[in-house]
């Protein structure tokens, strides 16, 4: 292969050099996030959204060596969004379930709750792929430096897309369906000043 006519063609969006990429790279990177996942079909999606997102950018690369450097790593984090999404979800589930079980707890609250959870992922998959990636780290409880490290971005463009990103959750809660919110992931209620952004 001609390297250098291949990450030319790359660059200016050749279809025959994208093709040839596919061909090159599709499936070990399939088989890479697979590694991570155990599921072949969100590999696949993985993949398939990683390309699409490198031919919509203006990214270019001075060599082979940058191209794949910068294929798995995309693919990477992708992975670990999807990873932490789980696990997330399992977290919330798990404090749902107790929630449902409480003597305490009204079929109203129980219908409010489960409105909450409902539309809060639904706004979740309106933030754009970093912010949401940040904002699940974050309801991880990992810190600014820490996510800095894994998404390889600066601490200061972490802080303004956190903030971005709980700005435009705020917007779209009554501030009686953000705090149940919060209390579904935060048990501990001197946690949720900090998270109102107060």
């Amino acid at each position: 292969m001609d390297y250098s006519a291949f990450i030319e063609g790359i660059n200016t969006k050749s279809e025959k050099a994208w093709g040839k990429l596919y061909d090159h790279y599709y499936a070990s990177l399939c088989s890479y996030v697979e590694k991570f996942l155990g599921d072949a079909g969100i590999a696949e999606d993985i993949v398939q959204e990683c390309l699409i997102k490198m031919w919509n950018t203006s990214v270019t690369f001075p060599d082979v060596k940058s191209l794949s450097a910068w294929l798995y790593k995309s693919v990477y984090h992708a992975s670990v969004s999807v990873l932490r999404e789980k696990k997330l979800l399992e977290r919330f589930q798990e404090n749902w379930n107790e929630m449902q079980v409480s003597d305490e707890e009204t079929a109203q609250e129980m219908a409010l709750r489960e409105e909450v959870i409902s539309y809060f992922y639904e706004l979740l998959y309106q933030l754009p792929v970093q912010q949401r990636d940040i904002l699940l780290y974050s309801l991880q409880g990992l810190k600014v430096q820490d996510i800095a490290g894994i998404m390889d971005i600066s601490e200061n463009s972490i802080k303004t897309q956190k903030k971005r990103a709980y700005l435009f959750v705020r917007e779209h809660f009554d501030k009686t369906k953000l705090r149940v919110l919060l209390t579904i992931f935060f048990k501990k209620r001197r946690n949720i000043a900090d998270y109102l952004g107060k």
